[in-house]
Parts: structure tokens; C-alpha cells; sequence
């Protein structure tokens, strides 16, 4: 990722919802990027990838379990490379819908506007986020693909992406009133997406299996760290910044709550 992507993601972070509290810590200050950040690498979603593929690579399993695979396709046989991209569309659908039915108690039908804008200038954030580290890393890696392409394995960006949106849909059902057993279905159903993506890419020759668990735990961590900065809402007074859009654009407007 070059300065200029990264000042662009930056100032996106920064207009969809640049919000703080004035009586507790600023949004970047130290004290609340590590606890949002401690908070993202503790989910299980971030680790319990990380600590697979470290197994798999720890028994010099990947390769091995890749060719079997990706010779016997049980899962999706010929179409593994086609669902991986409907799996991808279904997380990006999943989670429009999740934005568009969440909003935070209390809140008015201008606020709730505004949340949602927010909401959407992080999955934009996220998903350029990804773009550029998973490209950085590929080219650092020198890992190629199963299916023969250079430098372009590791890690998994359909991966990386999906497990992204997934993530910020599961947090988006928090805000949704919904029967509690449904909501956790659901949950449960997200991860599944995560799970069946990466079995496509691997059965579609075009990954191993520790490409899409880094991928997946990059994809969770980004999300997670992010919802926790700029989604979770504040319990007492704050200023915001606001993204939102218009017939003309976009308009960033500010609100001062008492």
C-alpha cells in the first residue's frame, strides 16, 4: 500500500464517522486504538484462524491437504471457483441488508442516517484496507497459487474480503431487534460463509489452506478494529463528523449533542 492509499483510507476512516467522546478518550488517542485494537485480536475470529494455520504449517500439512482438495473436490467439485465468487456476493448482500435494518437504540431517524453512512464509509474503508495489504503481502510472500501463479497466494483476498463483511454484518446484528436464538443463527450462518469460501478457493486450485486462515483473520481483525473505533456508540456527550451522500455528492456535516 503506497501513502497516497493509505492517506485516502485515512481521510475515508475519518469522514464517515470522526467521533469521541469529551469526557472520555479521544478516537486517536493511545488508550482507546489499543483497547479497540486488544479487543479485535481477542475475538476468536481473529485467532483461531491464526493458531490453524500455524498448526497445518507447524505439520507441513498445507500442500498435502491442498492437493486432496483440489484433485477429489468434495465439497463443490467443478464449480469450487464460481462459488467462492457467489459465496463473496452472498457476504456482500448479507451485510447491505444488516446495514440497512441496523440502528442504535435511541436514536432519531437523522442520527440513524447518519450512523449508516458511517457504517458503509467503514466497509469501503475495510475492503481498500484489504486490497492493499493482501497485495503488499502477496508480492512480499513470493508464494505462488496451487494452480501455478506467481507470487499471488498468500494470503486469500476472497478471504480477506469476505470474512470483512461478514464480520461488520454480525456486528450489525447487535443493533437489529431481533429474536436473540435468530440473531445467533445467523451469527453462526456467517461463519459458515467464511468456512465454505475458503474450501472453494482451496478446491479451486487457486489457494492453500493457510492462505485463507490468514485471510480470514486479516479480514475479521479489520473489521472488528474498526467497528470498535468508529460504530460503537458513545455513552455520554460527544461531537461527530458525518459522511453522507446527496443527489449533488456527498456532504459532511457536523453535530455537537449535549
Amino acid at each position: 500500500m503506497n501513502k497516497r492509499q493509505f492517506f485516502g483510507v485515512l481521510t475515508l476512516l475519518c469522514g464517515s464517522s470522526l467521533t469521541w467522546q469529551t469526557q472520555a478518550a479521544p478516537l486517536f488517542s493511545w488508550e482507546r486504538l489499543s483497547d479497540a485494537s486488544v479487543r479485535a485480536a481477542r475475538e476468536p475470529s481473529t485467532w483461531a484462524p491464526l493458531a490453524a494455520a500455524t498448526v497445518i504449517a507447524g505439520g507441513h500439512w498445507d500442500k498435502q491437504w491442498q492437493r486432496s482438495a483440489s484433485k477429489h473436490q468434495y465439497v463443490f467439485g467443478e464449480d469450487a471457483e464460481d462459488m467462492s465468487n457467489s459465496l463473496l456476493g452472498a457476504s456482500t448482500l448479507f451485510y447491505g441488508v444488516s446495514m440497512l435494518m441496523a440502528a442504535p437504540p435511541d436514536q432519531d431517524h437523522g442520527e440513524a442516517l447518519e450512523w449508516k453512512a458511517s457504517n458503509v464509509g467503514v466497509l469501503l474503508a475495510d475492503k481498500a484496507l484489504v486490497d492493499g495489504i493482501v497485495g503488499e503481502w502477496k508480492t512480499r510472500s513470493g508464494r505462488d497459487r496451487p494452480d501455478g501463479v506467481a507470487d499471488d497466494s498468500f494470503p486469500s483476498k476472497h478471504s480477506a474480503t469476505t470474512a470483512t463483511q461478514t464480520t461488520l454484518t454480525r456486528r450489525n446484528l447487535d443493533y437489529i431487534d431481533m429474536n436473540p436464538g435468530m440473531r445467533q443463527l445467523a451469527k453462526v450462518g456467517l461463519y459458515g460463509i467464511d468456512g465454505l469460501t475458503g474450501i472453494a478457493r482451496i478446491e479451486a486450485d487457486k489457494h492453500y489452506p493457510t492462505d485463507v486462515l490468514v485471510g480470514m483473520a486479516l479480514g475479521n481483525f479489520l473489521a472488528n478494529l474498526s467497528y470498535n473505533l468508529f460504530l460503537e456508540q458513545p455513552a455520554s456527550e460527544s461531537y461527530s463528523f458525518s459522511l453522507l451522500p446527496t443527489r449533488e455528492g456527498l456532504t459532511l456535516s457536523s453535530q455537537l449533542r449535549f
